[in-house]
């Protein structure tokens, strides 16, 4: 007897409960952003065309004509709730949906019909929301301890035998014997059917990606775009022993230190911890060789001479002298600095305010740059306006500030760009909230992390409605000055 497909299956239901397209998609509340990101799918992404999706009801349209790669978890366990459909009915209809062969489908199934949702499990078993969201909607299985949690949060230990074992299964994990001793039928077959070779555990993964406002990215698989800059340090750096000097202007908050943290941390970081398209703008180069310390000059201790000298020799792994003054610690470098090495300079113009670092200490500062071990030693300043009119206003003009040769002004996000950062979070966002978000941020990188922040906490609380801009565009106020002309 020919098994029915899924399409099959929806549109006997929906005849028989007299249900057109729009109204079982307003049921069983379709959106569009629930759709559209397919990363869990089995189906190869070159085979899927979600083109035509534009309205809930072709979605609808979508499950008739069996392309169900858009369909997810939640969606089969509303649909069965919809439909009132019998326990041999609901089990045939996740069969035909191809939730049995996707974990992260049968978890968000069994997460739905159970009244949770991400951020309500993720608090019963101990574990931030996002990791939830990674592990239905990026196909990652959970540690064994969590998938026993999850098992027991959400009641699945109480379902049949079979069921407990597929779940397992599916989570990569050796299901727990049954309650009453007796062996599964078909256990071997289903282990079989079900391929758990390959999948990865939660603890093996990168950094998740979350918004991060207020703060500096620290990890490289959190920075998005700034392509033509990166461009930039490769050309300037592409001779190891002479490296040209960089400064990098812009306003408050437009994302001068994650550009500085992205360099400092992008050699130290495994290529499995990274994005796939990372490291972008170097078309496969990397200062790998490069050694990096950054100061940040807003920090107090770094306005002494001394304890900012001992801070670069440590940060080095080089010898500190009993005196570590300025003569030393030259004679140090220049004597035993045999990589190539990049002082990155935050906040310069706090460090111009120091009067401990006076005019003497710049100077020397430039005698590094331009002759120290052989050309290896290279600097990076950050500043909110050009480094000589910072060294003229604070009456430290020093011919340090001469040997920048390339200046980066840090603009804006392009529109791709900023795209892929809304894009990387754990949920996805509709149409109209993207557009919203790139148009209110003016494509600002710290602007774009508040409002996706606002945007995916309320969507982690279930609220759907309009208050996240009324807040967004709150928290965004104090930095509007990104945006003004």
């Amino acid at each position: 007897m020919k098994v029915p497909s899924f399409g099959e299956l929806l549109a006997r239901y929906m005849n028989q409960k007299n249900c057109s397209d729009s109204e079982l998609a307003k049921e069983i509340n379709i959106l569009i952003r629930d759709v559209i990101d397919i990363s869990d799918s089995k189906e190869s992404i070159a085979n899927v065309d979600t083109s035509s999706i534009q309205r809930p009801v072709d979605v609808i349209d979508q499950w008739l004509n069996d392309r169900i790669y858009t369909l997810r978890g939640k969606h089969v366990s509303r649909l069965k709730l919809f439909f009132a459909l019998t326990d041999k009915q609901s089990d045939e209809l996740l069969t035909a949906s191809g939730c049995r062969y996707s974990f992260g489908k049968l978890l968000e199934f069994y997460v739905e019909e159970k009244g949770f949702n991400s951020n309500r499990l993720a608090k019963k078993i101990g574990v931030q929301p996002i990791t939830v969201g990674r592990w239905i909607k990026k196909g990652i299985n959970p540690r064994p301890d969590s998938v026993k949690e999850i098992a027991n949060v959400l009641g699945i230990l109480k379902l049949s035998p079979q069921q407990v074992v597929e779940f397992f299964l599916l989570a990569g994990c050796t299901p727990p014997p049954t309650t009453d001793g007796t062996e599964v039928i078909g256990i071997d077959v289903m282990a079989k059917n079900i391929n758990i070779e390959g999948t990865s555990q939660d603890e093996a993964l990168p950094e998740p990606i979350i918004p991060i406002p207020g703060i500096p990215i620290f990890h490289p698989n959190q920075f998005f775009g700034r392509v033509d800059i990166l461009k930039r340090f490769k050309w300037a750096w592409q001779q190891p022993t002479a490296l040209q000097h960089i400064a990098i202007i812009g306003k408050r908050r437009s994302g001068k230190t994650s550009l500085m943290k992205y360099l400092q941390y992008i050699t130290q970081t495994s290529t499995n911890e990274l994005r796939p398209e990372q490291p972008q703008g170097w078309n496969n180069w990397l200062p790998k060789d490069f050694q990096f310390v950054f100061i940040d000059f807003q920090y107090a201790a770094m306005s002494k001479p001394e304890s900012l000298l001992k801070h670069i020799l440590r940060k080095l792994n080089l010898p500190i002298p009993r005196t570590c003054d300025l003569t030393n610690f030259t004679q140090v470098l220049d004597e035993q600095l045999t990589q190539p090495t990049v002082m990155l300079f935050d906040e310069i113009g706090a460090g111009l305010q120091s009067t401990d670092l006076d005019q003497m200490f710049w100077s020397n500062m430039r005698a590094l740059g331009n002759n120290c071990a052989n050309g290896k030693l290279g600097f990076v300043v950050s500043a909110h306006e050009p480094i000589q009119t910072l060294a003229k206003d604070s009456a430290k003009e020093s011919p340090f500030f001469n040997i920048f040769g390339h200046t980066v002004y840090l603009k804006p996000l392009m529109e791709n760009e900023a795209i892929v950062l809304i894009n990387s979070f754990s949920d996805s966002l509709s149409i109209a909230d993207i557009d919203w978000i790139q148009e209110k941020s003016g494509g600002w990188p710290a602007l774009l992390q508040l409002l996706c922040d606002s945007r995916l906490r309320t969507l982690e609380e279930g609220d759907n409605s309009d208050a996240w801009k009324v807040e967004g565009l709150e928290r965004i106020e104090p930095f509007l000055d990104l945006i003004k002309r």
